[in-house]
């Protein structure tokens, strides 16, 4: 019998996005989420803060929402935000990501 040992690949480490050095947040990469997070992005619409703010609910949850949402960011930092999340997700470049998203018109 031929063994395929993935074992080591499978791991529950979490990816983390830090946004300062007190502000470090994990990503809930799970299947399930993921799943629920790619119904949301069926309808996405970039351009509207609360969509992106139930994206990262959804991954971050909602003490991490609030706490971002208290840094008065910049409209196209707190893209830059969304996107880093889904970069942890799929395990890409956050640049990978961001390439991905200018190339279609309307970020969906």
């Amino acid at each position: 019998m031929k063994m395929i040992d993935i074992s080591a690949k499978l791991t529950n480490e979490k990816p983390a996005l830090k946004l300062a050095e007190d502000k470090v947040y994990f990503i809930d990469d799970r299947k399930n989420t993921v799943l629920k997070l790619m119904k949301k992005m069926e309808s996405a619409n970039l351009n509207d803060p609360s969509f992106i703010d139930e994206i990262l609910e959804i991954t971050l949850g909602k003490k991490a929402v609030k706490e971002i949402n208290e840094m008065d960011l910049s409209f196209s930092a707190y893209q830059t935000i969304m996107m880093a999340v889904i970069a942890g997700i799929t395990g890409e470049s956050l640049e990978a990501v961001e390439e991905r998203f200018r190339e279609t018109p309307t970020g969906q």
